[in-house]
């Protein structure tokens, strides 16, 4: 069945209601009910209005611009923290050491000191008290008397505090000592011989002989100084564990040919880095293969005490990055002088 047609002019107050249930039409309207098979409305506008802060090309243009710029931020401070990697030695300080040679030039007493040399890696030399001394090399300077069968005798020193040396001389008869072979037995002073130019000695039958000794250094104390040794090279390590000869000495003997070997180390705080408020990034890992490595914030703890971490043998470490890296100075402290650690900071 059609549908009847009306002509309707707007603003004439008629109204068209074909179903029952269309809407009531306001003031200057004329309301419609369309079918339900009716096709679809096109419906235009050049610009719909939108909310305050809603999503626009503008403002995704803006967004884009902020994460970029802090993409660049986040990538411009990684790139800028230089890394400097600080491989080394734990420090390590003389506990004792022992003499290798002893000279022969003389001139030692006991109480003397004798100052290690200053290798390439030492920042403090070592200090070392003699505390007993050796007789060296002997000379004739008085032959005395000797009444007996010519030969090979042996004679002992008379003054003096310790062990007493004793040389091997040839006594000729009626002549005393005319010829000092080989000192025998060096002796161990305390308190060397009362006149070591011209030091009696004894022997059966002979009288009035006196010897000119030369007094080496024998034994060694506790260093009065340790030193601070701090190797950078395994060379530089190789140099501060073999003999040396030291530079000075408080006495007045003769440093020639005289050679001290260290024998006992102990471990000193090192210091990995100087106080830093810049420091971006620091790692630390013990090298050691047996050894545990402490490290310290304060720059001189000691192994073990409380505020001061332990890192295990074997690549033990740990690193510090960003708003966590601490501004201290830090030291490492090592089981043993001479550890290896490797330290990184940046």
């Amino acid at each position: 069945m059609a549908l009847p047609t009306l002509n309707v002019t707007p603003g004439s107050g008629a109204t068209i209601n074909t179903l029952p249930n269309a809407p009531q039409p306001t003031a200057n309207s004329v309301a419609v009910a369309l079918a339900s098979d009716h096709a679809a409305v096109p419906v235009s506008a050049s610009a719909l209005p939108l909310p305050a802060g809603a999503a626009s090309a503008a403002n995704q243009a803006s967004e884009l611009t902020a994460l970029a710029n802090i993409l660049a931020a986040i990538q411009g401070n990684a790139s800028a923290v230089a890394i400097a990697a600080r491989s080394g030695y734990v420090w390590g300080g003389l506990a004792a050491a022992l003499v290798t040679t002893p000279g022969a030039a003389g001139g030692f007493a006991p109480g003397d000191t004798l100052t290690l040399p200053a290798l390439a890696g030492v920042a403090q030399q070592a200090v070392i008290p003699v505390l007993n001394t050796q007789v060296v090399a002997a000379t004739i300077v008085a032959a005395g008397a000797f009444t007996g069968t010519t030969g090979t005798y042996t004679v002992t020193g008379a003054t003096g505090t310790g062990t007493k040396f004793t040389a091997s001389c040839t006594l000729t008869n009626g002549s005393g000592i005319t010829a000092v072979l080989s000192i025998t037995l060096t002796g161990s002073y305390t308190v060397n011989p009362t006149a070591v130019a011209a030091e009696p000695v004894t022997a059966t039958n002979l009288t009035g002989a006196t010897l000119n000794l030369k007094m080496g250094p024998l034994l060694l104390g506790t260093p009065t100084i340790a030193g601070v040794y701090a190797p950078t090279t395994a060379a530089q390590l190789a140099a501060m564990l073999a003999a040396q000869t030291p530079s000075a000495t408080s006495g007045s003997g003769s440093l020639a040919g005289v050679t001290v070997t260290p024998s006992t180390w102990t471990a000193l705080a090192t210091q990995v880095a100087a106080a830093n408020a810049s420091r971006a990034y620091l790692a630390v890992r013990n090298e050691s293969p047996t050894q545990t490595l402490g490290l310290s914030l304060n720059g001189s703890a000691a192994l073990g005490v409380v505020g001061a971490a332990t890192f295990q043998a074997n690549g033990g470490g740990y690193e510090w990055a960003g708003a966590r890296v601490p501004s201290n100075a830090v030291s490492v402290i090592g089981q043993t002088a001479f550890q290896i650690f490797t330290a990184w900071e940046g």
